[in-house]
């Protein structure tokens, strides 16, 4: 197994202990105490669980190298748990958490045990920081390593076990936050409002949270593409080649967790014999790979000028593209 998988493993493992852990002391809390923001935050854990074996499911399943029948891996099974984890938290947590908010705003009820209350979600507060920085630990490294901010590298990501984990751990430590200040304020004023209200915030949160990592899964299940500056920076690293001419067209997709596929069409000078035209391909494969360790996968075709990206004789039933 690769090094980030293997990461995103020990980190999806952190996490699961983390929510099972939780899942059962805040059951307990918020039937002792009658807080909907702690029953809120149970429902938040307990689909959590759901969202790490979901996860689990797919970074193993897509370790599997490739095969006849997958022949460029089995990355996108990743994509596909990470798009059932995300619904689950939807579903689970948002949901269900909001519906919880309005049965206590129909039916409010009083509030006790608050020391217990506190006393757990103290607790929860710091397991769910140390996964949190656990999951972020990794990606700030990588971060600092390319030059790049959190924030977009977490845009740019391909691997969606990794991303929901982060943004996973941040929604809880916020989700916790909020319960505490619902369940002070409900304390103070010796009304449950606060906490309903507290209870309802945590809903929109993870619902908000869920559907970005839809959406994000969305993406790489349909073919994600990368950013028009890196395929432009491709084009001048395949162009910078030795009797390379042009790069009429040249596009890469998303294929797997730090998996990239790049194709296109490459002119060279007319001299060139077709052993010097396989041995240019290859120099050129192995400058993209040299500079973006996420490409596997090089198909370039030598062409003698530009042509429409979907030629007509590529719908004959052969192979568009030859690789090398």
């Amino acid at each position: 197994m690769p090094a980030d998988s293997a990461t995103t493993r020990r980190n999806v493992f952190v996490s699961l202990a983390v929510s099972c852990v939780e899942t059962a002391a805040l059951g307990v809390a918020a039937w002792a105490s009658g807080s909907v923001a702690l029953v809120a935050q149970t429902l938040a854990a307990a689909a959590d669980v759901a969202v790490q074996v979901f996860l689990l499911i797919g970074v193993l399943s897509s370790a599997r190298p490739a095969d006849d029948t997958h022949p460029l891996g089995y990355g996108r099974e990743r994509f596909f748990w990470s798009f059932l984890a995300a619904l689950s938290s939807f579903v689970g947590g948002g949901v269900l958490g909001l519906g919880a908010a309005l049965r206590a705003a129909l039916h409010p009820s009083p509030i006790g045990n608050y020391a217990l209350a506190y006393a757990v979600l103290a607790t929860t507060l710091v397991l769910d920081a140390f996964a949190f920085e656990v999951a972020l630990g990794p990606l700030r490294r990588e971060a600092t390593a390319r030059g790049v901010s959190l924030r977009n590298l977490l845009g740019l990501s391909t691997d969606p076990a990794a991303t929901a984990l982060v943004v996973g751990g941040g929604t809880a430590v916020i989700g916790g936050v909020v319960a505490v200040v619902g369940l002070v304020l409900s304390q103070q004023l010796a009304s449950p409002t606060p906490d309903t209200v507290a209870s309802a915030l945590i809903g929109v949160l993870l619902l908000a949270a869920s559907a970005l990592l839809l959406d994000t899964n969305r993406e790489l299940l349909t073919g994600r593409g990368v950013p028009l500056a890196m395929v432009r920076e491709m084009r001048r690293v395949i162009g910078a080649q030795p009797d390379v001419l042009d790069v009429p067209d040249l596009f890469a997709v998303v294929v797997g967790p730090s998996s990239l596929i790049v194709s296109g069409d490459v002119t060279f000078a007319d001299e060139l014999d077709v052993p010097q035209v396989e041995q240019t391909i290859m120099r050129a494969a192995g400058a993209l790979r040299e500079r973006w360790s996420a490409i596997d996968y090089v198909y370039l075709t030598p062409v003698p000028k530009a042509r429409p990206r979907r030629a007509p004789w590529s719908r004959s039933g052969r192979p568009r593209r030859e690789g090398h």
